[in-house]
């Protein structure tokens, strides 16, 4: 029988050969570095896109490109960020944006009828088609440019490079490089802990009896709310000793640095009774009734920014909004943001590290320009740099106190709002994946920033990462690993908290019979697949 990922290579081998008798889809059409771009990077003198050779030096690179937007999708071609941009960098440049929620189903639809864009973005080799991609030529092979564009090569740590050079030393794929510390905060109403006589929690025993006690108390208000299992109450699974949605050590495993073998987050005892302990709350009138419920994404930061609820779990990059917005409400509040809470056996809470990109780019190997490409992409992060991060002075920055301020969306005109620049940004250095200054500039009292600050960095002293290396890949999970889930987890994992018919044996039952129907054979390929399984540093 011919698996699925066998399938994919077939139809992209037709794929391939269609689109060599055709000419590439438009090829026609976070710190300031201030760094001085490099002698050989073909950088222009003044700021443009500057060809090599003779009579090439006025010629614009020219490439079509398709990316997600996170932000609105209102952008129209031919705005006056656009034409800033175009003229600066001395580029032409063809945009398709798609909603990121629909961005995954359209670009293989894109792809499969033959118009491949000089560039798009993708999930690189950590999904298996865009691997089975990249061996069957559909992409530009990167490595003579990333030694011949020094910024671009810089950009990304090399830790990552080496994890996407493929087991013939090829490159393919140009990451865009994030801050993987993503630490989610407990907020709370401290003038009313102080009220109530209650002393920030260190442990999940003591945050328990916290809740009972604003239960109990005249203040009708909600003990304890959040997005969800992971965005909103995140740093309570960490205080359990697991990582969510990651591959963890086994249970029993006494070596957690360099164990012998990984699980999916769902086999872990720690996962489970993570799970029905949020039961417990629920059920005690301790969380928020709508938890998992609520559709509305920001219900549960709208109820703590409203004097609703006193405890708030929520990604930290929320905190300004949190700060400025309950301050119009009660301009007397007082919010306190817990340490990480001890959990059962003195296990420590703390975050669960993301992955070190999200997405990237591909080059199309049919497209014929990608020296003019390369060199658009290293004036962004050289020359352009100061450009590709402020914009333009008066439209989209002020500066105050000698610093460069960002202007807020309202404050902006429409062809500099997010949607106009989104669609065309490309990468940013890691080096500009978390910088100080620009977050502290979001709040606007300097007691709170530093606060974040300084829980940021407590959070980041115990980390739950992923174990599982995102390019080693099972044959059965490819083929069946969706469906098997489905199936036979999804239902109970996604209704343990919320569902009073579902309990712990329900849960180990479902988790038998997944093992049984092919989850096992999951499991053995990746541990045999990947021979290093220490705990990942970050």
């Amino acid at each position: 029988m011919v698996n699925k990922r066998k399938k994919w290579g077939v139809l992209l081998v037709a794929c391939v050969m269609m689109l060599s008798l055709l000419s590439a889809c438009g090829g026609n059409n976070g710190n300031n570095s201030g760094s001085t771009p490099p002698a050989n990077s073909g950088t222009g003198e003044n700021g443009g896109n500057q060809g090599e050779g003779d009579g090439e030096s006025a010629k614009p690179v020219k490439f079509s490109y398709v990316r997600p937007v996170w932000g609105p999708a209102t952008y129209t071609k031919g705005g006056a960020y656009e034409k800033e941009l175009f003229q600066r960098a001395n580029a032409e440049i063809d945009v398709q944006i798609i909603p990121v929620t629909e961005y995954d189903q359209k670009i293989m639809t894109i792809i499969s009828s033959g118009s491949m864009p000089d560039v798009l973005w993708a999930n690189g080799p950590t999904d298996s088609k865009f691997k089975d991609m990249q061996e069957q030529g559909a992409f530009l092979r990167i490595n003579e440019y990333l030694d011949k564009y020094p910024a671009v090569k810089e950009a990304v740590p090399q830790s990552l490079w080496d994890m996407l050079t493929d087991e013939n030393g090829n490159i393919y794929f140009i990451p865009n490089v994030g801050n993987p510390i993503t630490p989610i905060f407990l907020y709370y109403r401290q003038d009313w802990f102080e009220q109530l006589n209650i002393p920030e929690p260190t442990t999940l025993a003591e945050l328990e009896a916290a809740l009972e006690t604003i239960k109990q108390s005249n203040l009708g208000v909600i003990p304890l709310t959040g997005q969800d299992t992971f965005w909103g109450l995140g740093a309570l699974s960490t205080s359990f000793g697991f990582g969510h949605f990651a591959w963890n050590p086994a249970s029993d495993d006494p070596n957690k640095e360099d164990p012998q073998k990984i699980v999916p987050w769902y086999m872990n005892e720690e996962a489970i009774d993570y799970h029905f302990w949020l039961k417990d709350l629920v059920k005690q009138g301790l969380l928020d009734k709508e938890f998992l419920i609520a559709k509305n994404w920001d219900h549960a930061k709208q109820k703590f920014t409203t004097g609703q609820a006193a405890v708030l779990g929520i990604n930290w990059g929320y905190g300004p909004e949190i700060y400025s917005t309950l301050a119009q409400t009660d301009p007397n509040a007082k919010i306190g943001i817990m340490s990480p809470l001890a959990g059962e056996n003195g296990i420590m809470g703390g975050v669960r590290p993301l992955g070190a990109f999200d997405r990237g780019m591909y080059i199309s190997a049919k497209y014929g320009d990608p020296d003019g490409f390369f060199r658009f992409l290293e004036w962004t992060l050289t020359e352009g740099s100061d450009f590709r991060k402020y914009g333009i002075e008066g439209k989209m920055y002020t500066m105050v106190d000698g610093k460069k301020k960002a202007l807020t969306e309202d404050e902006k005109e429409n062809d500099y709002k997010t949607g106009q620049l989104e669609p065309l940004r490309f990468i940013a250095p890691m080096s500009e994946a978390l910088n100080w200054d620009d977050v502290a500039q979001g709040y606007d009292d300097p007691a709170a920033f530093e606060l974040a600050r300084a829980k940021f960095e407590e959070y980041n002293r115990v980390q739950y990462p992923d174990y599982r290396n995102p390019t080693i890949f099972s044959e059965t999970e490819i083929e069946s690993g969706a469906q098997l889930y489905n199936d036979y987890l999804q239902q109970v994992v996604d209704g343990a908290v919320i569902n009073d018919n579902i309990t712990k044996q329900d849960w180990l039952d479902a988790l038998d019979a997944y093992l049984k129907a092919g989850g096992q054979k999951i499991i053995d390929e990746v541990n045999a697949g990947q021979q290093n399984k220490k705990k990942p540093q970050y």
